[in-house]
């Protein structure tokens, strides 16, 4: 049965389409997968120096846990891209991380410690360095919707033990 009272209408909010933002993902994916994560987890040492890249100086373990950590990245970025509502976190640690990564690239770069990297190898971290700063900037104008509600969220409610 309705209530005889009269309600006020209350208007519901726009739904929001995250279509930009997708496909910002998915480039951020594809990306990840086969400029970082691919190479650092696959790549054979003997292979580095025929490309321009030196080879890792320190050992090769940190390249590959370095290669793991994007792999674990791109589970962030594949939950955000199916419902992005669900998963703002993972758009704000695109953000920090390409932006992160586009400021260390250049910031080594200008220091000279890539002088040693040449041909395909330097067009590779130069490239690096000018797409991440894209897809960070890209995921703060499509992203902005939920990083401002990531903000906006109210403190969750503490409990008290006893």
């Amino acid at each position: 049965m309705a209530s005889p009272r009269v309600r006020r209408a209350i208007p519901l909010p726009a739904p929001a389409t995250y279509t930009s933002l997708r496909q910002v993902l998915a480039v951020k994916i594809l990306a990840t997968l086969l400029l970082w994560a691919g190479p650092a987890l696959l790549l054979p040492p003997p292979w580095f120096a025929p490309l321009g890249i030196p080879e890792p100086a320190a050992h090769l373990v940190f390249v590959r846990l370095l290669g793991a950590a994007y792999l674990a990245l791109v589970v962030g970025y594949a939950l955000a891209w199916r419902a992005p509502a669900r998963h703002p976190g993972a758009v704000l640690a695109g953000v920090v991380s390409n932006g992160l990564a586009a400021l260390v690239i250049v910031r080594v770069g200008i220091q000279g410690g890539l002088a040693s990297w040449h041909g395909l190898g330097a067009f590779y971290i130069w490239g690096s360095a000018a797409l991440t700063a894209a897809l960070c900037a890209a995921l703060l104008v499509t992203g902005r919707p939920l990083l401002q509600r990531l903000v906006e969220r109210p403190p969750a409610a503490s409990a008290k033990i006893a």
